[in-house]
């Protein structure tokens, strides 16, 4: 929800700050998922040895540095500068989708994956279709804020500083979003690994109470 529509803004400030032909902003804008799509595949076999919700919980960490980096983008920042700030947004969705996949497909019964499988799709569709609206109604607030702008004109006329004031704005407030994702999933894997603890503390008493019987 909080990424999809972030990523969305990225064009604004690289065309109309930075001043960037189109063919260029899509190139650069390419740094995301391909980084995603490269690290994907090894967050999948790491959740494979060390656990889903861990590697899971890293990759939300490094999405929440990764919003507060991009936050500190402006008009001096060069190519090599945005494509250090992106990176880790590419690399983190990357490490967080696979694993977080894999637990939800994990958790669910084996005549329940078509289910889980389609709910898995709704709530991405659903998060997708709704962060779009919510961020960019953050940006445009935060640039109609920073900047007065006569009715009836978009935001595309705003100046450089309003648009930056507007973008910065809006990836803090997502990395304050991912955070409170991130300590949910911190809870998790503490509850997970009480359970798995209780788990064997009991297997053993059970064993003795089969023997005694």
């Amino acid at each position: 929800m909080i990424m999809i529509g972030g990523y969305f803004l990225l064009p604004f400030y690289l065309e109309l700050v930075k001043g960037f032909p189109t063919e260029q902003v899509g190139l650069m804008l390419v740094v995301f998922p391909a980084l995603m799509g490269l690290t994907a595949p090894i967050s999948g076999t790491l959740s494979d040895r060390f656990g889903s919700r861990a590697i899971s919980l890293i990759g939300l960490a490094v999405i929440v540095v990764a919003c507060l980096l991009i936050s500190t983008l402006d008009a001096g920042v060069g190519i090599p500068g945005y494509v250090l700030r992106l990176a880790p947004l590419g690399i983190g969705m990357g490490m967080f989708n696979s694993p977080n996949n894999s637990a939800i497909m994990g958790a669910a019964p084996r005549d329940r994956l078509g289910l889980a499988s389609g709910l898995t799709a709704l709530s991405r569709s659903l998060g997708q279709t709704s962060g779009l609206p919510l961020m960019g109604a953050l940006f445009a607030f935060y640039v109609r804020g920073a900047e007065t702008l006569p009715p009836g004109l978009d935001i595309t006329a705003a100046s450089s500083e309003a648009l930056v004031a507007g973008l910065q704005a809006t990836f803090r407030i997502a990395a304050g979003f991912i955070l409170v994702a991130a300590i949910l999933g911190a809870l998790a894997l503490y509850l997970d690994q009480r359970q798995r603890e209780a788990a064997a503390d009991a297997a053993p008493l059970a064993e003795v109470t089969l023997s005694q019987r």
